[in-house]
C-alpha cells in the first residue's frame, strides 16, 4: 500500500513540475453565481455569470469548448468534410452557423443573444463589433509560447463555466503528453517542416504560424528565422485591369524567379539532413486530397533526401493544424500522431 502511494505521489510530483515548466498555473474554484474578471489575448473583461448560450467563431477554441461540455449555440460554418472527425457533430442543424471564419455574421448572432462569444485567430479582428452584442473573449494562441498558451485557454475556460477540475485535469493530461513527447524526440535527431499548398512546398522554421509544431513535438528544426527569405510578392494593382504584355511579362519573370529561390532554399535546407520531415497539407484541409505524399514524392531534393527514403515522414492533419489548431483534443491526436511515427521507427531499426 505505501509503494502505491509513493508511486502516486511520484506521478502527482511529475505532471506539477511540467506545469512549472511550461508556465502555467492550474485553475482554481470560481463561485458560479459571482462576476469573474477574465483575462484574454485582447483585454479584460467581465463576465457577470456561468454562460448558458456560448457562439464560437474559432476551430480551436471550439475544441476546448467540446472538452468542458460547454454550451455552444452558434459555431462558423464549415463543410462536414473539413471538420476534424472530433468535432463532426458541429455540422449539423443543431448547431446555428453564424459565419465563416473571417466574417460573423452579426444579426445572425445577435438573434441568438449568446451571453459569451468566443473567437480566435482568424476572428480575432471581429472582438470589437462582437462586443457589442455579448462580452466577447479572444483565445487565439502565440507563435511564442504556444503549448502554455493552449494550456491557458482551457484553463480560462475551465473558470468561465465552473469545470475548473476537469479543465485541470486536461491540462495535466496534454503536458504530461508534450513531456513524454518531448522524451522520445530527445533521442530522434533533428526535423524539417514542410507546409504544402497547390503544387509548392514551403519550409516553415519554429516559433511561426505552423513552425509552432516543432514546440509541440521538441524536435529541433534544421532551420532558423534566417532561412526563411522574404515573403512571396503577390501581384499588384487591381486584377480586372487590362495589363500590358510589359507587365505580364514582368509578373511572370518574377514568379519564375521567386520559385527559383524557393527551390534553392528547399535543397539547402534539405543538404542539412534533418532526420525527420514534418508534413502539413493544406489542400488535404480542404478535403482536395490525402496529404501531402504525392507532392514530396514528386520533389527532387525531398525525394533524395536520406529521411524521405528511409520513410521518416510524419503526415499531420490539415483539417486538425490548418483549421483547428490550439485545442485540447487537436493536440492529443497529433501527440499519438507523431508518436506512432517513432515508435514505429525504432521498430524498423
Amino acid at each position: 500500500m505505501l509503494s502505491m502511494q509513493r508511486r502516486k505521489f511520484a506521478v502527482a510530483a511529475a505532471l506539477l513540475s511540467a506545469c512549472v515548466v511550461h508556465g502555467v498555473t492550474l485553475a482554481e474554484p470560481s463561485h458560479p453565481d459571482s462576476p469573474q474578471v477574465v483575462h484574454h489575448a485582447q483585454g479584460t473583461i467581465t463576465i457577470p455569470s456561468v454562460p448558458q448560450r456560448v457562439v464560437v467563431l474559432d476551430l480551436g477554441a471550439l475544441d476546448n469548448l467540446d472538452t468542458l461540455g460547454a454550451p455552444v449555440v452558434g459555431v462558423p460554418e464549415i463543410k462536414a468534410d473539413m471538420l476534424p472527425d472530433w468535432l463532426s457533430k458541429y455540422s449539423s442543424d443543431e448547431y446555428k452557423k453564424v459565419g465563416t471564419l473571417f466574417e460573423p455574421e452579426l444579426d445572425t448572432i445577435r438573434e441568438l443573444k449568446p451571453d459569451l462569444i468566443v473567437v480566435g485567430g482568424r476572428s480575432s479582428g471581429s472582438l470589437k463589433d462582437l462586443s457589442e452584442i455579448a462580452p466577447t473573449i479572444d483565445l487565439s494562441t502565440s507563435t511564442s509560447g504556444f503549448v502554455p498558451t493552449v494550456v491557458q485557454n482551457l484553463l480560462t475556460l475551465g473558470s468561465i463555466f465552473n469545470q475548473e477540475d476537469l479543465a485541470n485535469q486536461r491540462a495535466i493530461e496534454l503536458l504530461q503528453s508534450v513531456r513524454e513527447l518531448h522524451s522520445t524526440a530527445a533521442e530522434q535527431g533533428t526535423g524539417l517542416l514542410l507546409f504544402s499548398v497547390g503544387e509548392s512546398i514551403k519550409p516553415q522554421p519554429p516559433a511561426t504560424r505552423f513552425g509552432i509544431i516543432h514546440e509541440l513535438i521538441g524536435l529541433p528544426s534544421v532551420m532558423t528565422q534566417a532561412d526563411a527569405g522574404p515573403p512571396r510578392q503577390r501581384g499588384k494593382g487591381n486584377a480586372t485591369e487590362e495589363q500590358t504584355p510589359e507587365q505580364i511579362a514582368q509578373a511572370e519573370a518574377r514568379k519564375r524567379k521567386q520559385l527559383q529561390d524557393e527551390a534553392k532554399r528547399l535543397q539547402k535546407l534539405v543538404d542539412r539532413d534533418p532526420n525527420w520531415l514534418i508534413s502539413l497539407d493544406r489542400n488535404s484541409a480542404f478535403a482536395e486530397r490525402e496529404n501531402g505524399n504525392e507532392l514530396l514524392k514528386s520533389d527532387p531534393a525531398v525525394s533524395a533526401s536520406n529521411a524521405y527514403a528511409s520513410n521518416k515522414v510524419i503526415y499531420l492533419s490539415g483539417r486538425g493544424w490548418y483549421l483547428a489548431a490550439g485545442g485540447y483534443q487537436q493536440m492529443q491526436h497529433a501527440i499519438e500522431t507523431v508518436q506512432t511515427a517513432f515508435e514505429k521507427s525504432s521498430d524498423n531499426d
